[in-house]
């Protein structure tokens, strides 16, 4: 069982050696051979948590000038950066960028199409259908969630007097998974207001979940959609079928279901902190 706790606060390549390499040198790995080498989705949020820390670490190790630390660290990390396919992503999307400004557009359709591929391996990617939650003060709805780009984009499929049927209900950006601030104090100012646990809960116990969040904008608006627009949210994959959207300074979290699943086996508890 799973809880979550709000708390409000294909072509040949040919390979050619330049003079003066070595012959013995290893090839770059290719694209294919990367894909190979990516950890399980379940097993991302935590690779992604010690990612950070090890960049920390690396950083401060540099500060101090332990270079030899700060080389252990760098390998450690780059040892991890190639499990995460988001980290291959964002290499893609700058290599993109620079292409397309040297007007290199052949090579700049091999690396779209590679981005492309990578969505395969990507949870966030996967989220495209029909969803149902629960919204407070407004009962059950469905949404669909549908891709523009790389932005993820639900739009009320059931409406109410607030946020019609056909409007966005939330969007997200999927680019840069959101890595939880080191301590409190570093909280943005946006995302002061709530933290979201999500919680393994067994016979023996619960264990808090790593989990996927990204950063996004939730919709809002009075009656009759007056004065429609965004706040700061969070969107959160809490299973592969089964996803959350926190309206961030408004302390509102929804649970969201694949509505062909029909509800799984979810508890909520929402406990108030102080702050």
């Amino acid at each position: 069982m799973t809880a979550i706790l709000l708390a409000l606060a294909s072509s040949s390549a040919h390979l050619i050696r330049a003079p003066g390499a070595r012959a013995g040198a290893a090839a770059a790995p290719t694209f294919e051979s990367k894909l190979k080498h990516f950890a399980a989705a379940a097993e991302l949020p935590a690779l992604r948590t010690e990612a950070a820390r090890l960049e920390s670490e690396m950083q401060s190790a540099v500060e101090e000038q332990d270079f030899a630390a700060a080389a252990t660290l760098r390998d450690q990390l780059s040892d991890l950066r190639q499990k995460d396919p988001a980290f291959l992503a964002s290499n893609l999307r700058e290599r993109l960028e620079a292409l397309v400004r040297r007007e290199s557009y052949g090579e700049a359709a091999t690396t779209r199409d590679q981005l492309l591929v990578l969505r395969r391996f990507q949870p966030q990617y996967q989220l495209a259908g029909l969803w149902k939650g629960n919204y407070p003060n407004h009962g059950e709805a469905t949404i669909k969630i549908h891709y523009e780009g790389d932005t993820l984009v639900a739009v009320k499929v059931t409406g109410d007097e607030h946020v019609p049927a056909g409007e966005t209900t939330f969007r997200a950006d999927l680019t840069t998974p959101y890595q939880e601030p080191a301590a409190v104090e570093a909280v943005e100012e946006d995302l002061v207001g709530v933290r979201v646990e999500v919680v393994s809960v067994g016979s023996d116990g619960s264990e808090q979940r790593e989990v996927e969040r990204y950063h996004g904008e939730g919709r809002v608006a009075a009656r009759g959609f007056q004065h429609a627009h965004y706040v700061p949210g969070q969107l959160i994959l809490v299973e592969p079928d089964t996803i959350g959207f926190l309206w961030q300074q408004m302390g509102i979290f929804v649970v969201f279901n694949r509505e062909q699943d029909g509800p799984g086996e979810m508890m909520i508890e929402q406990r108030a902190v102080d702050a």
